[in-house]
């Protein structure tokens, strides 16, 4: 899944996937200057808590869904 967020123009890229080879989901976060912030979780229940936490502290932040 992939969410582009906006602040003033800028924008931001998060994504979820799944590595089924490795039996991992990886949240990325791409800020508008290209650099990314990867988390690497097994359990499906702490993937829903941190892209949750992740997803609220970017609107604390001003980040917005168009």
């Amino acid at each position: 899944m992939i969410w582009l967020f906006d602040r003033h123009g800028s924008k931001l890229r998060y994504e979820i996937s799944r590595d089924r080879e490795a039996g991992v989901y990886r949240l990325v976060v791409t800020h508008p200057d290209g650099h990314e912030i990867v988390e690497v979780v097994d359990e499906p229940a702490t993937l829903i808590e941190r892209s949750t936490k992740l997803m609220e502290n970017l609107r604390e932040d001003g980040w917005t869904l168009p």
